[in-house]
């Protein structure tokens, strides 16, 4: 039997999002992770987030590390994944990168967990336990009922309010398959969490506002029915991404803003109806958009609506048609981010096969960063009409967050992006 009586959990963060202000985390991957460790293993657990604190890795003393990564923080896991190990602890390592490559990531973990760690990773303890750990633990059917809720304290020991872990999900994966988009790959499919247990857990989180982190909620319509009217007597205010169609079945706009719903963050992605077509989403139509999100706003519904830039259909004058596209169509709070193949996804074989990826650093890899040679522009000016853009938008918002975020983005040079010697 192996000694794992204590285990640190840690989330790298990329160079922008490290070490924020306002001292709360920005995902509950962590509390998840927590509650998943099985309770008979009698296991101390420690917490560690570049979003909220820096690491001193040197303090950490478990018989076990894991860590969780994107593909834009996965060199950062890499860093703390080699220290450790050299000192002979060992690392698993879990995340969006590890599933599409879990090959290369074994190369710095003696586990890999690929997919959604619900089933596997309090396997991999028990194995590990047991002296049997696998080199890889690949998600297979997966069976929610009766899921243990995010531990929304385990930042408690970091002074986090756990009123303030207010992110919930109901359901993973999405049925689109945008080019871009890692959404219909992630998880394996489309799965649904058992509505009793959404609402139950609901129940539990103190806080009135609630951050969905379903990538297409609604793609479901009766699903989404019954558990926006199972909402209805919480009396909560909730916020999630949602698919633009929402906008034309009134009876679940209706009976989700009776709910509380108070905001979506739609993709409507681009101006330009043949870059819809393009990338798989010619379902959204450039002509409806206005009018979709007057729908959303009729029932006080805020709309954030989220711009791809980089498209094979956009050239340099996309960026002054988005412009003059949100001067005329009143979205509540634009988002931007540049077009990012994600390695092991069949966009990114398909660049390589183009030849056309320019950038093989996997922290450039933040939808903030120009990594693929555009079709009809330069990448220079792909980056510099992307920061005008978002300068243009937010100069008479000064008081939002993107704001502050789209102003100090160009900042964020390549040499700082990239750099771990921090670690």
């Amino acid at each position: 039997m192996a000694k794992l009586e204590k285990i640190s959990l840690i989330m790298p963060k990329g160079a922008i999002y490290r070490f924020k202000d306002n001292n709360t985390p920005d995902s509950i991957t962590i509390p998840a992770l927590v509650s998943l460790i099985p309770k008979e293993l009698n296991i101390k657990v420690e917490v560690y987030d570049e979003t909220i604190e820096k690491i001193e890795k040197e303090s950490i003393n478990a018989d076990l590390v894991v860590i969780s990564a994107l593909t834009s923080t996965i060199n950062r896991a890499y860093a703390y994944a080699d220290y450790f190990r050299s000192k002979g602890i060992p690392v698993v390592i879990g995340g969006v990168h590890a599933t599409f490559n879990p090959d290369e990531v074994s190369e710095h973990a003696d586990a890999v967990i690929s997919g959604i760690a619900i089933h596997t990773f309090p396997q991999l303890l028990m194995d590990f336990k047991a002296d049997t750990m696998q080199k890889i633990y690949k998600q297979e059917e997966i069976d929610f009922r009766n899921a243990p809720f995010p531990d929304r304290n385990a930042y408690v020991e970091k002074n986090v309010n756990p009123e303030d872990i207010n992110g919930i999900q109901a359901t993973y994966g999405c049925k689109n398959v945008c080019e871009f988009c890692v959404q219909p790959y992630v998880c394996n499919g489309c799965h649904q969490r058992p509505i009793e247990d959404v609402i139950n857990e609901i129940k539990q989180i103190k806080s009135g506002f609630l951050e969905f982190y379903d990538p297409n909620l609604f793609q479901d319509a009766e699903y989404a029915y019954k558990l926006c009217e199972a909402m209805i007597p919480l009396n909560k205010k909730w916020g999630t991404p949602a698919n633009i169609h929402v906008s034309n079945n009134p009876k679940l706009l209706e009976v989700a803003s009776k709910s509380g719903l108070i905001a979506v963050l739609v993709g409507f992605e681009s101006v330009n109806q043949k870059s819809l077509l393009k990338i798989n989403k010619g379902f959204n139509r450039v002509s409806d958009f206005s009018e979709a999100v007057k729908r959303f706003q009729n029932h006080n519904i805020s709309v954030f609506g989220s711009f791809v830039f980089g498209l094979d259909e956009n050239d340099i004058n996309i960026f002054q048609e988005t412009y003059d596209f949100l001067q005329q169509v009143p979205i509540n709070m634009p988002r931007f981010t540049i077009n990012t193949p994600f390695p092991g996804t069949p966009f990114y074989k398909k660049m390589k096969e183009e030849n056309r990826i320019i950038e093989d650093n996997w922290a450039m890899y933040d939808c903030s960063h120009v990594v693929i040679q555009p079709a009809n522009m330069s990448p220079e000016d792909l980056q510099q009409g992307f920061y005008e853009l978002c300068n243009a938008v937010y100069e008479n918002r000064p008081d939002t967050n993107l704001h502050h975020y789209y102003k100090k983005l160009p900042s964020y040079t390549r040499d700082i992006v990239i750099d771990c010697s921090d670690i």
